[in-house]
């Protein structure tokens, strides 16, 4: 519960987030968590995640894979649902399935985010959006 409280703390203001986590990718091809930044650990950085300060370094770790879980998720479309009824796209994609998946946004966007996070999320709004003024939705 610490963490979560310390969380959304984090997300209404950058104060409270003291702290920056980076995944950096080892030149030979292994990924891991640093509190330092990658060039000194003599890596390229993959991403960059800001976290609670003073939170246990394995609870920062966690943030951070939550984090890129997200945006993973965020990357991935959901596949097109269509039943009988619906006016349809030609590439499948029905009117109810676009109003889902815009409903599924607006609920993401309402939970504690890094900005990098919100701004994926309000590009993949107004895509869904724009396909779905162009059905005629």
């Amino acid at each position: 519960m610490k963490r979560w409280a310390a969380l959304v703390a984090c997300a209404i203001s950058w104060d409270a987030c003291g702290a920056t986590i980076y995944l950096c990718r080892a030149y030979g091809g292994g990924s891991f968590w640093s509190s330092s930044h990658c060039s000194q650990q003599k890596a390229l950085i993959e991403r960059i995640v800001s976290v609670p300060d003073g939170m246990p370094f394995d609870q920062q770790v966690q943030l951070g894979e939550q984090d890129r879980a997200n945006a993973a998720r965020l990357r991935t479309p959901p596949p097109p649902v269509q039943s009988a009824g619906q006016s349809t796209g030609s590439n499948g994609i029905t009117c109810e399935a676009l109003k889902a998946h815009i409903a599924s946004i607006d609920t993401r966007a309402r939970m504690p985010q890094s900005a990098q996070t919100q701004d994926l999320l309000r590009m993949e709004k107004r895509k869904a959006q724009a396909q779905s003024a162009r059905l005629g939705c």
